[in-house]
């Protein structure tokens, strides 16, 4: 396919995420292009910003974690939820003389603001172990950041708290891992919203030019299978978008991430959807809706079921993937 055959796409990203790898690679590798899509990857400054330039149509398909999404949608904005490529890797944790979760009990957890989606997923992590986050704890909010949380547990500020995996990475980097205690994980949580990787595109695009949406889907998954197969582009990726600096962070981000979070099929996820519903749902735009209604799982069906997986992999799909 020449060029000029090519659909333009302008796709806004926020934030840099070691679960935006297939974006990146597929760029890099030249897996748009063949699928006959042209892509222009341009960053937003923050989630802020990312909801004013949706307002301003700047770009037909924005990758962000769903809320950010969401809240463009309640303004009145037509947008389709449709792939998802992974999230954060998240765990509890807590003070090391903190051994069980149910050690928690009259302790401070370090939350986001109030009704942030970092607040829910606190709540619901707490939930899940069988606490009841009104009277059971006390929660501290923080900002939206979970560094500023394990710092904050690090000085003794607070009892516990969610942390994404990266930064117990960098933690155990340097040598004081020892100064907090896993208690749980997404796996053992059965919980993989918040902080990942949405993909959303402009309905009218979708109507008019599926296939187009399809081969951007299609690009996605062969970056997948590309870095699953050959770690060097993983690498490169890594080293290039996210400034790794060592063999051991090269390492560390391959297994959680191209091995552990990023599915080999981005179905998009409607519990990250739902849970930008509830964050924002007091907004015009989301009068009545569902995580079904925005969101549109057919796509990355049709390919599975035209054997495009398949030819990727040749062999069946993980578990759970």
């Amino acid at each position: 396919m020449i060029a000029a055959d090519l659909d333009s796409l302008i796709v806004l990203s926020y934030p840099d995420r070691p679960a935006k790898l297939p974006l990146w690679l597929a760029q890099d590798a030249g897996l748009f292009q063949k699928y006959g899509v042209k892509v222009e990857i341009k960053p937003a400054k923050s989630g802020e910003d990312l909801v004013e330039r949706i307002a301003r149509d700047e770009g037909q398909i924005y990758v962000a974690t769903a809320n950010w999404i969401v809240s463009g949608i309640g303004d009145g904005k037509d947008l389709i939820f449709f792939a998802n490529t992974g999230y954060s890797v998240l765990k509890l944790v807590a003070r090391p003389n903190i051994s069980r979760p149910e050690d928690l009990k009259g302790k401070r957890v370090g939350t986001g603001e109030p009704n942030s989606s970092q607040d829910r997923i606190t709540r619901q992590t707490l939930q899940r172990l069988g606490l009841n986050p009104e009277r059971d704890v006390t929660l501290v909010p923080f900002g939206s950041r979970s560094v500023q949380r394990l710092n904050a547990l690090l000085k003794g500020e607070i009892d516990a708290t969610t942390s994404n995996e990266d930064n117990l990475f960098e933690l155990e980097r340097r040598g004081e891992i020892n100064k907090v205690r896993i208690l749980a994980d997404n796996e053992s949580l059965k919980l993989f919203i918040g902080a990942g990787v949405d993909f959303a595109v402009s309905g009218e695009l979708l109507r008019k030019d599926r296939e187009a949406v399809k081969g951007f889907i299609k690009a996605l998954s062969e970056a997948i299978a590309l870095a699953r197969a050959n770690r060097s582009w993983a690498d490169r990726i890594y080293t290039k978008y996210l400034g790794a600096r060592d063999g051991a962070q090269l390492e560390f981000m391959y297994r959680t991430y191209v091995h552990g979070a990023i599915p080999e099929r981005p179905y998009p996820k409607l519990d990250n959807v739902a849970l930008g519903i509830e964050e924002f749902g007091a907004k015009p735009g989301l009068k009545g809706k569902r995580a079904q209604d925005i969101t549109d799982l057919s796509l990355v069906k049709e390919l599975e079921t035209e054997g495009f997986f398949t030819g990727l992999y040749r062999r069946p799909p993980e578990h759970g993937k």
